[in-house]
């Protein structure tokens, strides 16, 4: 890809100009539903709210433009504040979900060599500065310099998954190029809507449900991270904020479906619905299609990579994640994990406090294919990928066949290291053990499916280990299992 593509890209004035449209909107930009209290800030007022934020991080933590902070976020109006003061003046937050331990917040200030914690949450947390939107009133604010391109903006980090948890650096340009992006081709605009159920401390709390939707005008509705209550009030919550779009993991999604008491009629303003953080099977999007009338639009992206692909509207390809953004370019073979050129890439992994750059394209642990109509299908991760007596077992392919004979009960493939057959392919479930005749019932399913692999044994979980939206971490089923975990 032309190298001139990135650099033109990442202009100091996308900053600027991304706050100059927000100030020019009257009405609200951003409104707290989480708590008690119904709380706003328009688009007019935004730039002098984070000002002063600013001027309280400078006063009471000490941080200023080119700072690390540790930022303790909720789904909350002074999480998104806190954000996007920070885009705007040039800080770095490391993010941290609400109810992390005191001492392990310490452990993280150390090892980035952050300035300070702060805390944006309801919730006290010993040692942080905790930003109230009330206290900002007496704060006289700071107005802020130009940020640099390539300013470190947010430090997430992996769920270690796949060994120790990285810390994933990103500039404000990748996440405003990449949402121009998204917006153009999923005909998002300032005439939309949205409600963020996401956890904010997560990569899809803060851009899917905040950066995105702003970067193209459109007002955010912060309600409470999602749970069962969410869900049972999913759509009157819709219906009454006058919500157009939003975002929800497969595992929310199938829980709105369940605990629906509606007349299964999605309320008019609502006109799209994306799927994103996991993989949601061909045949959930249409019995949800089919049910409401309303396609959900699978997305595809990663946390170093923000948003690779989505679905259209107009045609959705369901069991696809979509089409690649403009200017993505995609490289995949069938063996090989898909590799990807993005111009809205990360700046790089934070290593022992120091950034380690990433240039060119990102290799992927993912197993991809291309339609001749350009539609990406993720086939599933090369690590997950069960060995059996020399032959690969895709556990995602053997899910989806196994989904409409498991009733909605929590379940997963994985491998398991055996002495004859290499691994294993093991069925878990969440909760009491299968019966015989249950577990009988779903070895003759995968026996009948295509390809020849088989279920070799069954087991149990409590619960299974899942992220901050719910999908399912096979590495840590696979470590508890080894450790006795059943």
């Amino acid at each position: 890809m032309n190298r001139t593509f990135f650099e033109t890209r990442r202009m100091p004035d996308l900053i600027a100009a991304f706050f100059d449209r927000l100030s020019r909107i009257e009405r609200p930009v951003l409104t707290d539903i989480s708590g008690g209290d119904r709380r706003d800030v328009a688009g007019a007022d935004l730039a002098d709210h984070l000002d002063r934020l600013a001027a309280m991080l400078r006063r009471k933590a000490g941080a200023c433009r080119g700072d690390r902070v540790v930022a303790v976020f909720d789904n909350t109006l002074e999480s998104a504040l806190t954000l996007l003061a920070a885009m705007r003046h040039g800080m770095t937050l490391a993010l941290q979900p609400v109810g992390t331990a005191p001492d392990d917040l310490k452990r993280l200030q150390a090892r980035i060599d952050a300035r300070a914690v702060i805390n944006a949450t309801r919730q006290g947390v010993s040692g942080a500065t905790t930003i109230r939107l009330q206290d900002l009133a007496t704060e006289t604010p700071v107005k802020p310099a130009t940020v640099p391109a390539r300013t470190p903006f947010t430090i997430t980090f992996t769920s270690g998954s796949t060994g120790v948890p990285k810390g994933i650096v990103h500039g404000a340009e990748s996440f405003l190029t990449c949402a121009e992006a998204f917006n153009r081709q999923t005909g998002i605009t300032g005439h939309d809507r949205f409600l963020n159920v996401m956890p904010m401390f997560y990569m899809a709390g803060i851009f899917n449900g905040i950066l995105a939707p702003l970067a193209a005008s459109a007002p955010v509705v912060i309600a409470e991270g999602f749970s069962t209550a969410t869900a049972m009030r999913f759509w009157p919550t819709v219906a009454t904020e006058a919500i157009s779009a939003l975002w929800l993991s497969p595992t929310m999604l199938s829980l709105v479906m369940r605990l629906d008491r509606t007349d299964k009629t999605v309320p008019p303003a609502m006109r799209r619905l994306f799927v994103g953080t996991g993989a949601m099977t061909a045949a959930a999007a249409e019995q949800f299609h089919r049910t409401y009338g309303l396609p959900p639009l699978q997305s595809y992206g990663l946390s170093e990579l923000l948003y690779i692909s989505v679905d259209r509207a107009e045609a959705p390809n369901f069991g696809t994640v979509g089409y690649p953004l403009d200017d993505v370019v995609l490289t995949c073979g069938a063996e090989d994990p898909l590799s990807i050129a993005s111009p809205h890439a990360f700046l790089g992994y934070l290593v022992d406090g120091a950034l380690q750059p990433h240039d060119g394209p990102f290799l992927t642990s993912d197993l991809a294919q291309v339609s001749e109509s350009g539609a990406l299908y993720v086939l599933g991760r090369a690590d997950d990928i069960i060995l059996r007596g020399g032959v690969n077992v895709n556990p995602v392919d053997l899910e989806t066949a196994l989904a409409p004979v498991m009733g909605g009960r929590p379940f997963c493939v994985i491998g398991q290291r055996d002495a004859t057959l290499g691994q294993k392919v093991v069925l878990v479930t969440e909760g009491p053990g299968l019966v015989p005749a249950a577990f009988s019932e779903a070895q003759r399913v995968i026996r009948d499916h295509p390809g020849r692999a088989q279920l070799d044994a069954a087991a149990h979980v409590e619960k299974l280990p899942v992220g901050p939206t719910g999908k399912i971490r096979r590495a840590a089923l696979r470590a508890m299992l080894a450790g006795g975990g059943a």
